[in-house]
């Protein structure tokens, strides 16, 4: 009897710390639901999730694990560097500290508004969810960043 006890206390054992470790290996995944972008792998991604602000929208950032992407917050703000190019030339657009952006209305509802670089390779999406107050500050921030992204063409259409 007391070595079956004893089996069933270690299987107990081992059941519990592979569902520890398995809550760990969740927890520091920090994927956020973040999606791989062609050619986030790339070296002007590197960069420029390298050189991203430790700080944005009063958030700190905690990195994904996927190339080319960075998170602030508990993903409040996300942003995807790579081959993105899914917003037709004529969108209407916005300049913000001398970057073109587009808005992504497939992505931007229920306060979670989702923006595009335009006329930038690579380019550069950025998601802030409706918990961020003033994503105006934040895009202007993130503008500064993607300022030194090589820009192929301008916005036709001011929106």
């Amino acid at each position: 009897m007391t070595s079956t006890s004893g089996r069933r206390l270690a299987h107990a054992a081992v059941i519990a710390t592979c569902a520890v470790a398995l809550t760990a290996c969740e927890m520091s995944s920090r994927s956020y639901s973040v999606t791989a972008v062609p050619g986030g792998e790339s070296a002007a991604c590197t960069t420029l999730v390298h050189k991203s602000p430790q700080h944005l929208g009063g958030r700190d950032r905690t990195d994904s694990d996927i190339k080319g992407t960075a998170v602030w917050g508990q993903g409040d703000v996300i942003l995807r560097c790579g081959n993105i190019s899914n917003v037709p030339k004529s969108a209407p657009c916005s300049s913000v500290n001398g970057v073109d952006w587009v808005a992504n209305t497939a992505n931007t509802h229920d306060g979670t508004k989702t923006v595009l670089t335009y006329g930038r390779s690579p380019a550069v999406e950025l998601t802030l969810s409706e918990r961020v107050n003033d994503k105006n500050a934040v895009i202007s921030k993130v503008s500064g960043l993607v300022s030194g992204l090589p820009e192929q063409r301008t916005c036709t259409r001011r929106g």
